[in-house]
C-alpha cells in the first residue's frame, strides 16, 4: 500500500534546454552562423524558423531534420553529422555562458523543501551533460533522477525518455507532471500519460495545445496548486482589496541611454515609456522573463517608481525584444540619450495579448496602480536606496 501510495503521489520531471537552463539563444546563434556559412542562399529568418522546428530533439536527429529542412543534404552536400561536428566545438567553447532560466531555482528549492520527488528527462546526451551544467552542478544534484537522450532509444516525439524517468522516481506516468518547452517534448509526454505544462521556447504557441495542458509564459506564472503540487507561498498581495499580486524576483539592475523606441507610448496609449537598448543588456535580459515588473528609476539625478515591460508586446506583435520603463512621474521634456539607471524588484504578470487598445491602456494603468502601492512596502522599499546618489 505504500509503495502504491507514494506511485501516486505527485511528481515533477523536467526538460533542461529552454526549460532550466537558457541554451537556445546561443544554439540559435551558432547553428545559424554555420548553416549560412554553409548556404549563404537561405535567410536568417528561414534558419531560425527551421531550428524552431527541432528544437527538443536530440542533437544528431536535430541535426540530421535540419538539413533536410533546408535542403542541405541534397544542394550543399551537408549531412547531419557533417554539421554536429561543425557545431559541437563551437557550442562546447561557450557553455559557460548559458544561465539558469527566470525562476528554475525558485521551482527546484520549492520542490526540494516541500518534499516533492522530480527528475531530469532531457535529450541531451551525457557527454554534453556535464559541459552544459557546468557552473550549475548544484541544479544537477538536486535531481532525483537523470535520464538523458543516449539512454533511450528513440528520442522525442517519442514518449520512452518520460517512461523511464517516471519509472526511475517511482511514480505511475498519470502521477507526473512534465515542464517542456518545445512542442515535441509536450507531446512525448502527453503519449507517455503525464500531465504536461508547456512554457514554451519558441513564438508559435498555439501548436503546444493539443498536447498540454495549460500553456504558460515563464516558471514564474506556474501555479502549481492545480497540479495536486504545494503552492508556491512567496507571492505578495497588493492589499487594496483586489486579487492583484507581486512576486519579489533576485534584483537586477540595467544602466543605458534612452533610446527611441517605436514612438506609439505617448502617442497611441498616452503613456510615456523610456525605452533602453536590449543588446548591451543581453546578460541583464536573460535574467527576466517576458512580463511585467515594477521598481525604481533614476535619471537627473532623482529617483521615482516604475513599471516596465520586457518582451514582444503581443498586442503590437514586436519583430524583437525590447525594455520599456514607465517612470511614475511627469517630465516637463523628454530624455533622449540622457543615462537612465533602473532596479528592478518585481513580477506583477505575463505579458498579454489584448483584444482591444483601451484594455491595454487599462491594465497598465492598473499596473502602474500597483507600483505605486506595493513600492512602499518592505521587501520593496529599501532597494530605492540603490539608485541613491
Amino acid at each position: 500500500p505504500l509503495a502504491a501510495a507514494r506511485a501516486m503521489a505527485p511528481t515533477v520531471i523536467l526538460d533542461l534546454d529552454g526549460t532550466l537552463i537558457n541554451t537556445e539563444q546561443l544554439v540559435d546563434e551558432i547553428c545559424t552562423a554555420v548553416v549560412l556559412e554553409i548556404a549563404p542562399r537561405l535567410s536568417p529568418s528561414v534558419v531560425h524558423d527551421a531550428l524552431e522546428r527541432v528544437r527538443g530533439m536530440r542533437p544528431l536527429e536535430a541535426s540530421r531534420a535540419l538539413c533536410a529542412s533546408l535542403e542541405l543534404s541534397t544542394l550543399e552536400r551537408v549531412t547531419g553529422e557533417a554539421l554536429l561536428e561543425r557545431t559541437s566545438p563551437l557550442l562546447d567553447a561557450r557553455w559557460r555562458e548559458v544561465r539558469l532560466m527566470p525562476g528554475a531555482r525558485r521551482l527546484l528549492e520549492h520542490l526540494r523543501a516541500r518534499g516533492v520527488p522530480f527528475g531530469l528527462a532531457t535529450s541531451t546526451p551525457a557527454t554534453y551533460l556535464k559541459e552544459k551544467m557546468r557552473g550549475h552542478e548544484d541544479v544537477l544534484a538536486m535531481m532525483d533522477c537523470v535520464v538523458t537522450g543516449c539512454m533511450v532509444n528513440r528520442g522525442k516525439p517519442d514518449p520512452e525518455i518520460f517512461v523511464a524517468a517516471s519509472a526511475k522516481l517511482g511514480a505511475e506516468a498519470s502521477a507526473c507532471v512534465v515542464l517542456e518547452d518545445t512542442p515535441v517534448g509536450c507531446e512525448a509526454a502527453r503519449r507517455a500519460g503525464c500531465k504536461t505544462i508547456a512554457i514554451p521556447s519558441i513564438r508559435d504557441r498555439k501548436c503546444f495545445e493539443a498536447w498540454s495542458d495549460v500553456v504558460l509564459h515563464s516558471l514564474y506564472d506556474l501555479e502549481l496548486e492545480k497540479f495536486g503540487l504545494p503552492a508556491f507561498d512567496d507571492w505578495l498581495p497588493v492589499g487594496d482589496g483586489s486579487a492583484d499580486r507581486v512576486l519579489p524576483v533576485p534584483t537586477i539592475e540595467m544602466r543605458g541611454p534612452v533610446v527611441k523606441g517605436f514612438g506609439r507610448g505617448s502617442t497611441q496609449l498616452g503613456i510615456p515609456t523610456a525605452n533602453l537598448d536590449i543588446v548591451p543588456l543581453k546578460h541583464q535580459v536573460d535574467s527576466l522573463a517576458p512580463g511585467i515588473y515594477l521598481g525604481f528609476a533614476s535619471i537627473r539625478g532623482e529617483t521615482h517608481k516604475m513599471v516596465m515591460s520586457i518582451g514582444w508586446n503581443p498586442y503590437f506583435d514586436n519583430s524583437k525584444k525590447t525594455i520599456e520603463p514607465w517612470l511614475l512621474h511627469e517630465f516637463e521634456s523628454d530624455f533622449y540619450g540622457e543615462e537612465l539607471s533602473l532596479v528592478v524588484v518585481g513580477y506583477i504578470r505575463p505579458e498579454a495579448d489584448f483584444t482591444t487598445l483601451e484594455a491595454l491602456v487599462e491594465r497598465i494603468h492598473r499596473d502602474a496602480e500597483v507600483a505605486r502601492v506595493v513600492l512602499e512596502r518592505e521587501p520593496f522599499v529599501g532597494k530605492r536606496q540603490m539608485l541613491m546618489p
